[in-house]
């Protein structure tokens, strides 16, 4: 599901992982199931991988009909970002390369709206993050708090944006936290809706939300579900001590519909 596939927003997995570990989610809005995710963290000497694959799924389907595969390589200082998916039908694929101080290098592109992508360019390009990165780093805070917290740039081939990270305690979070399980830490990430920009969009500080010429009401409204559109966009990951370690059982995501929860079933279970 590209909520979780773009931003990098975004939604569940453990900190530190060893070897390999898999969590699945549910994500549901009132009793509406709205997408399926299978997240993998895995370690292999000095290389670390991080996988997202999701659908979309019911009523969300109708507007959104996507299943991809998100994947963060990391050797180094080198970063590998590949997001595969089919969008209403349509095979897409990025690739690109991150290094540390350096532009990013788009090795492919092809995408169902846009027929070139995002040139990087300086400065924004040089501090750049892929949006599975920016997803590692939250998972990670967990363990590290300190790294929930600062303002960083997304670029995902297509557009680029600002995300806000910070560490919260709030009663809506501890409240929502089964009361089996110990809450460690929150982390709260806000996609700062006028810092998007997309290729080929005229003006920098309006999101463009493509669409069908006539849009019913309901339409319209499932489509604020979607990360990428006017306005800012906020996901608060929920971590949870279990099975050893800090888990991010919970995940809310608040959307014009309303919040939309993710949580883990049977996370010891792999």
């Amino acid at each position: 599901m590209r909520i979780l596939l773009g931003a990098g927003l975004m939604f569940m997995a453990a900190a530190g992982a060893a070897a390999e570990h898999t969590w699945r989610m549910d994500l549901r809005w009132n009793f509406l199931k709205l997408g399926q995710v299978t997240f993998v963290v895995s370690t292999t000497g000095d290389e670390e991988r991080l996988e997202i694959i999701g659908k979309t799924a019911g009523p969300l389907r109708w507007v959104k009909n996507y299943d991809g595969r998100g994947l963060l390589e990391r050797e180094g200082e080198r970063e590998t970002y590949t997001l595969q998916g089919t969008d209403r039908g349509i095979d897409e694929i990025r690739r690109i390369v991150f290094e540390q101080g350096e532009l990013p290098r788009v090795l492919e592109f092809k995408d169902s709206s846009a027929e070139r992508y995002l040139e990087p360019a300086a400065p924004w390009g040089n501090k750049a993050w892929s949006p599975m990165a920016l997803v590692d780093r939250v998972l990670k805070s967990a363990e590290y708090p300190k790294l929930c917290a600062g303002q960083f740039t997304v670029f995902d081939g297509k557009r680029r944006y600002e995300v806000l990270l910070s560490a919260t305690t709030s009663p809506e979070a501890s409240g929502s936290v089964d009361a089996n399980r110990q809450r460690l830490a929150q982390c709260t990430a806000i996609l700062l809706g006028a810092s998007l920009y997309e290729v080929g969009q005229s003006l920098p500080n309006v999101a463009q939300d493509r669409g069908s010429a006539v849009e019913t009401a309901s339409s319209k409204k499932l489509q604020q579900v979607w990360l990428f559109g006017r306005g800012d966009r906020r996901i608060d990951f929920i971590f949870t001590s279990e099975c050893g370690y800090g888990l991010l059982s919970e995940m809310r995501f608040h959307s014009a519909l309303g919040v939309i929860v993710g949580g883990v079933s049977a996370p010891c279970s792999t």
